[in-house]
């Protein structure tokens, strides 16, 4: 009996340690902070591969230690989620910073690429990136290379590449600068574009000149020489086609020259979300919820209907959407626009598209002038004419005739055409006249025919006055307006005229 009673009281007593164990695992469990973005060591905002987690001993102190950074954004999250994530609330957080916020939303951590120790402590919010222990460094040298020495660029101090370097026939070699690494001084190989650098003595035969990518492994020697390229940036969401296929090559791919900047012209976009993917993967993408420009975020970036030229930067992220327009600009339609032109100018003669390739402007009031297209309120591009009403367009500018016109504008094959508005009839120009003009009260208009009834528009096209009258004279008070150009249209029996008349 003593014998079943001690077995008893040892099985509750192993129960009790037991429980006891667990509850204490439980409680030694801590939040899991970690790094996510392309500046982050995985290069990613993946939600399930992109984290980059910090060591605790007590659930506040978080570190990561010699962590390779990326040149780009990243945040620093709870539990591999965006319930609780943090970001600054200003500027780049980097080398230190604070803040928080919930969602998907917010700015990001911009980091320079490079071995750092980040600290993070979560009861404050805060965080401090310090210089870690410096990768050793690796030079392409020789006398293929134009400018020598070359450094090349590293995320784990194993792999190291080169992306774009100009080469001429010639020998190359890698220099591996002293860092307490086994491997030191020149060392290269014998076999191009691709072979193994094992010797000091051996040179690497550059074939071919051009411009190539080049990698080389510090541990067995490998390297390649490839003709150079740079990853593929796209534009995809619900606004700019779709998300993308697999196996798909994505339609809207933006250009570049350096890899760091890319631009893609005159897409066209829905109402919608839009952002930015790497090579076809959703392995690395940079979204946003700033329109038309801001810092890349995850989430996506809400889009407005429109052409647009887009600028990507792929290094710190920042995106812009410029609306692409066409107007009508010229002495003939109220001016060539403000010089020096603010940047927040836009011009009042906007012309509108539904496929980004004609355009349409109807109820144009004209003046005898000149007048042109150009394009985003800019003279980057623009187009002119030598004929009237309609014709190609040329590198002048196209004479006018006062009156108020439809106007098309084809932009690929710079047709134009400059079409009477339905149901007017234009008067003879020489039939009437306005004096003084310019004049600083008041204009005199005279006509061979009654003036029925006159409305005076600003260079945006707004109504800044109206008369009804039944005479061949009539007087247009100009007292209460500002000083500028602004237009006239009379109506008589006969149909209307239309006059450039100006205020001082």
């Amino acid at each position: 009996m003593k014998t079943k009673l001690f077995y008893l009281f040892l099985a509750v007593f192993l129960f009790s340690l037991s429980g006891k164990a667990q509850t204490n695992a439980k409680t030694s469990t801590f939040t899991v902070i970690s790094l996510i973005g392309p500046g982050s060591p995985t290069g990613s905002w993946d939600g399930v591969t992109g984290d980059t987690d910090l060591s605790t001993t007590d659930g506040n102190i978080y570190t990561g230690v010699d962590l390779q950074l990326r040149d780009g954004a990243m945040q620093i999250r709870e539990d591999h989620d965006w319930i609780v994530k943090y970001s600054p609330a200003s500027g780049t957080g980097f080398p230190s910073g604070s803040g928080y916020a919930g969602g998907l939303g917010s700015p990001t951590i911009i980091s320079p690429g490079g071995v750092w120790t980040v600290t993070f402590t979560r009861s404050t919010q805060s965080w401090e990136f310090v210089a870690g222990t410096p990768n050793t460094v690796v030079n392409l040298v020789g006398t293929a290379v134009t400018a020598t020495p070359v450094t090349m660029s590293t995320n784990n101090g194993v792999q190291y590449t080169l992306k774009k370097v100009a080469l001429v026939l010639g020998n190359c070699q890698f220099d591996i600068a002293e860092n307490g690494n086994p491997k030191t001084g020149l060392v290269g190989g014998t076999g191009f574009p691709n072979g193994l650098a094992q010797s000091a003595t051996d040179n690497i035969p550059v074939a071919t000149a051009a411009d190539y990518d080049v990698t080389f492994d510090m541990i067995d020697g490998a390297y390649t020489f490839t003709l150079a390229s740079f990853p593929q940036i796209s534009i995809v969401g619900s606004a700019a086609g779709g998300w993308g296929t697999a196996g798909v090559v994505d339609t809207n791919v933006m250009t570049t020259t350096d890899g760091v900047t890319y631009t893609l012209n005159y897409i066209p976009l829905t109402t919608g979300l839009v952002k930015f993917r790497q090579d076809n993967s959703w392995n690395t993408n940079w979204g946003g919820d700033v329109w038309p420009s801001g810092p890349t975020t995850v989430g996506n970036i809400p889009s407005v209907q429109g052409y647009y030229n887009v600028t990507f930067n792929r290094t710190t992220g920042a995106y812009s959407f410029l609306p692409y327009t066409i107007s009508v600009v010229g002495d003939g339609v109220g001016g060539w626009g403000p010089y020096p032109q603010p940047a927040e100018y836009t011009d009042p003669n906007v012309m509108s598209t539904v496929d980004g390739e004609n355009y349409t402007l109807n109820g144009l009031i004209v003046s005898n002038g000149l007048v042109k297209f150009r394009e985003n309120n800019a003279w980057k591009q623009s187009w002119g004419g030598a004929t009237w009403p309609s014709g190609d367009t040329t590198s002048g500018n196209i004479p006018s005739v006062a009156g108020t016109y439809n106007v098309t504008f084809n932009r690929l094959t710079g047709a134009y055409n400059f079409g009477t508005a339905l149901a007017v009839k234009n008067s003879n120009a020489g039939s009437f006249k306005a004096y003084p003009n310019p004049t600083k009260n008041s204009w005199n208009i005279t006509s061979n025919d009654d003036i029925t009834s006159v409305k005076v528009f600003d260079i945006l096209g707004k109504t800044v006055y109206a008369k009804s009258a039944s005479s061949k004279e009539v007087t247009v008070n100009a007292s209460d307006l500002s000083k500028g150009v602004y237009f006239a249209k009379f109506s008589t029996a006969n149909g209307t005229s239309t006059v450039k008349l100006i205020k001082e």
